[in-house]
């Protein structure tokens, strides 16, 4: 009689074999999942108060970066910033200065790939 059990696996071992096949198969739909960049977000931030409406992070996409504006008013020394997720579709004004439509102003544009690479204690400017 032992030798017709032999054969049959027990009711712990089909229960692992069960549980392992279910670990692989989650284990790859977590892989085709693309990595997100994650920024930080503020839409209105200055270097003497921070964030002035509240902070977030937000998610780029593969291909995508992290972006912050710095907007100088060159007459009264104030920065503006605005970082923010950017979408590889609009990658093409990534790093420029450019003079605003308003007279004193220019902006300055940088992206970055980095997790958090746009947050105040990471970004770092080059502006002439």
């Amino acid at each position: 009689m032992g030798a017709e059990y032999g054969c049959l696996p027990s009711t712990s071992q089909a229960l692992y074999v069960i549980l392992l096949i279910v670990l692989v198969r989650m284990s790859l739909v977590f892989v085709q999942f693309p990595k997100y960049l994650r920024c930080y977000r503020c839409l209105l931030e200055t270097k003497e108060l921070g964030c002035l409406l509240g902070s977030d992070i937000c998610l780029a996409p593969p291909g995508s970066s992290c972006m912050t504006l710095l907007i100088k008013n060159s007459s009264s020394g104030s920065d503006i910033m605005v970082s923010d997720c950017r979408h590889k579709e609009q990658m093409s004004d990534c790093s420029y200065t450019r003079s605003s439509p308003v007279f004193g102003f220019w902006i300055f544009s940088r992206c970055c790939l980095r997790e958090f690479c746009n947050n105040p204690q990471n970004r770092v400017f080059y502006i002439p």
